[in-house]
Parts: C-alpha cells; structure tokens; sequence
C-alpha cells in the first residue's frame, strides 16, 4: 500500500513531466499503480473490499466453523494447527489452499471475539490481608558470624 508521501511524489513527477515507465523504475513501484495514484481524485487513493468472497470455502464452511469451534473447545495442548485443519479439509474435498483457511479462521476468531466480550475486558484485583500471600528470595549471602566466613541461603 502507498503512503501519501510517494502518491504526491508521484504526482509531481508526472506533473514535471517524467514518464510514468521512469517514475516506476525510479520509485520500484509498477506502471499500473502510477496510473492509479495519477487518475485517482485529489486525496483519495485506497482500496477497501465490501465483500469477501469465498468461492473454494464456501461449501465447506459450515465444516470448517465446526472444526474451528470443537478446536477452541480443546485444552491448549490439545488443539490443531491450522495445517491440520486444513489436512482434515482436504481429506472431505477441499482444493483450496492453507493461506485462506488460515486467513478465515483469523476472521472467524476476531468477530467470535467481537460477539463475546463486546470489548469487555476483565481486571480482577488482586489484594489480600496480612499473613495470607507471601514472597521468598532464594539466594546465597557470604557473610561473617564470630569471625568465620560462611555461605548463608
């Protein structure tokens, strides 16, 4: 994605009258992005996706929301990776690839954490009375009793 910065740097070159093959070698960036950042209105350079589409997991979403809701119910030890997930995917007729799994369960846990907590977080404090906690520093002092040196713990 291009910062502000390179669309107006990249304005002013074409507006300088550089050609836009020069801009694109000058600035890494491909001949159609410069077209874009030329075309596009005073400020306004950005893409944002209404709709995502799934078409190789579509069918098998409802398989994969299952798979994502029994592995969270799992202790953390034992959970399956996302590899595994897709594995069991694949083994029902999935042709699709591990990225977009991995991609939808990252949604799927973002908005399942969205419908949860509605961004409740909890804090818990944590005060107790005299005698009820304690805290110990194990370590080993050299010091001096009646002249000897000794190793204390």
């Amino acid at each position: 994605m291009l910062v502000l910065e390179t669309v107006l740097r990249i304005r002013r070159e074409y507006a300088g009258g550089k050609a836009i093959r020069a801009i694109a070698r000058d600035l890494h960036v491909s001949r159609k992005v410069i077209r874009k950042a030329v075309r596009a209105p005073e400020g306004t350079f950005d893409y944002q996706r209404k709709v995502q589409p799934l078409p190789r997991i579509g069918p098998f979403q409802e398989r994969l929301n299952t798979l994502l809701e029994e592995n969270e119910l799992r202790g953390r030890r034992d959970r399956l990776r996302m590899t595994r997930i897709h594995d069991l995917l694949v083994r029902v007729g999935f042709e699709g690839s591990y990225d977009a799994v991995r991609r939808y369960a990252t949604r799927w846990k973002i908005e399942r954490r969205k419908d949860a907590g509605d961004g409740v977080t909890a804090f818990i404090p944590l005060m107790f009375r005299p005698g009820e906690a304690y805290q110990f520093d194990w370590s080993h002092e050299d010091v001096e009793i009646a002249g000897a040196p000794m190793r204390v713990s």
